[in-house]
């Protein structure tokens, strides 16, 4: 089979290499000339496990291009799989994809199966197919086929996935997408083929029920903060319902990424325009921006004043060993202190680089090579990642501070192996605080 994958982020890359491993011939296409020249030279410009050594593997199945026009016409399978970003209100950027749309009807060559991966409003489906026979001579079959992939374990979440969703209305189009799906599975996996519509709702609804669970376990740990108990016994007692369980059910500082919020804000953004409100999806992101302003009032409950204070904050990233840092409690903690005066020394060993990004003309954040290095500075230390090498550190790592002052907004370490700090986490009590 002959692919094209329009835009070269975590899925669009992660389809390619996988795709290209399998004997398929791709071809990629990204309008950034950076990302291409590095893919051209064999680099992957993601730090996603496993890609860089598929990408080494299957270049001789997989070419690279930021011209349009070569990409689109030889193919007529089709992948958009750009980025769709959210703004804090959740309104989907649709620049990117509507881009990559027009360039397809501007380029194809024949009758074509465009596969719709990025996050997009519900109802797109029907729109682009739409758009692409009104400005082309070409027929099109437009196919809904959400993925399921997580930063950090994108390619084994791609080969073996909890599910495939294929969202079409052709048992033609139905027959192709599923000898090419089945070609990459490792297992054998439920494979549902539905409406476009149904599709685009699944992936919506999944994601809004998994940021429901993460919300409601953070809710619910501020109940246990104001009456003194411990979120840890609480979780683990709700769970033991064999209806409920323990996944996604881990308090912390917030949710971060892109599908999280911009999944969870579709139906309200799409429902209000029927007149309709999708109250359950409103209060997830309100409940999500409290947990977030929670933690930060935490801090400055203790500090009557942090002006001048030396912060650790070790993780940028809104997940542990990834370099995505959209929509990061990361982002809100560090305003926060800056804006009270605070001198901040960061490090996170995979999202610095995007970080800086961010608070490019900031020159009270000081960016560390090591951890002990941020908390050898510290009056205090903020944590606000699961990176494995923070899991990993122990109570001897932090006597390297000034003061044990320690704020963890994932809950790393068990109560009992930080004795000798002050310790502050989510949903259980503090320790070592003198009053």
């Amino acid at each position: 089979m002959n692919v094209t994958i329009i835009g070269l982020g975590y899925v669009g890359l992660v389809n390619a290499v996988v795709f290209a491993s399998y004997n398929h011939d791709v071809i990629g296409f990204d309008v950034d000339k950076e990302k291409v020249s590095l893919l051209k030279q064999g680099i992957s410009p993601i730090d996603e496990d496993g890609v860089q050594i598929l990408l080494s593997e299957a270049k001789h199945k997989i070419r690279f291009t930021t011209n349009a026009k070569d990409a689109i016409r030889p193919n007529s399978l089709i992948s958009i799989a750009v980025d769709t970003p959210p703004d804090e209100e959740g309104n989907i950027d649709m620049k990117n994809f509507n881009n990559a749309v027009e360039l397809i009807a501007e380029n194809a060559a024949q009758d074509s199966i465009v596969c719709i991966h990025s996050t997009v409003p519900l109802g797109t489906n029907r729109k682009v197919k739409q758009y692409l026979e009104s400005h082309s001579k070409y027929k099109f079959e437009v196919v809904s086929m959400p993925m399921f992939v997580r930063e950090g374990t994108a390619l084994r979440d791609f080969v073996s996935p909890s599910r495939i969703i294929i969202g079409t209305d052709s048992p033609k189009v139905e027959k192709e997408i599923r000898s090419v799906v089945e070609s990459f599975l490792v297992k054998k996996v439920p494979i549902m083929v539905t409406t476009p519509e149904n599709a685009e709702v699944i992936k919506c609804a999944s994601n809004t029920y998994l940021a429901m669970r993460v919300s409601f376990i953070n809710e619910i740990a501020r109940i246990c903060e104001y009456i003194g108990a411990d979120i840890d016994k609480v979780s683990l007692g709700v769970s033991l319902d064999p209806r409920i369980g323990l996944s996604y059910f881990k308090p912390s500082v917030g949710y971060g990424g892109t599908f999280y919020p911009k999944d969870n804000l579709q139906p309200k953004n799409e429902l209000s325009v029927l007149g309709e409100q999708f109250v359950l999806s409103r209060a997830i992101i309100e409940s999500n921006k409290k947990q977030i302003q929670f933690f930060i009032d935490k801090i400055f409950k203790r500090f009557k004043s942090i002006t001048n204070f030396k912060v650790a904050v070790l993780g940028l990233s809104y997940k542990g060993d990834t370099e995505d840092v959209r929509n990061s409690p990361a982002i809100k903690v560090v305003r926060a202190l800056l804006d009270k005066y605070a001198e901040i020394y960061a490090y996170d060993p995979l999202g610095e680089d995007n970080f800086k990004k961010l608070f490019i003309r900031h020159t009270h954040i000081h960016y560390m090579d090591y951890a002990k290095d941020a908390l050898a500075k510290a009056d205090f230390a903020v944590i606000l990642n699961d990176s494995n090498e923070f899991k990993n550190l122990t109570i001897d790592d932090f006597k390297v501070m000034k003061h044990m002052v320690i704020f963890d907004g994932k809950n790393l370490y068990k109560l009992e192996n930080m004795k000798g700090a002050e310790y502050h986490s989510v949903g259980r009590p503090t320790i070592g605080l003198t009053k």
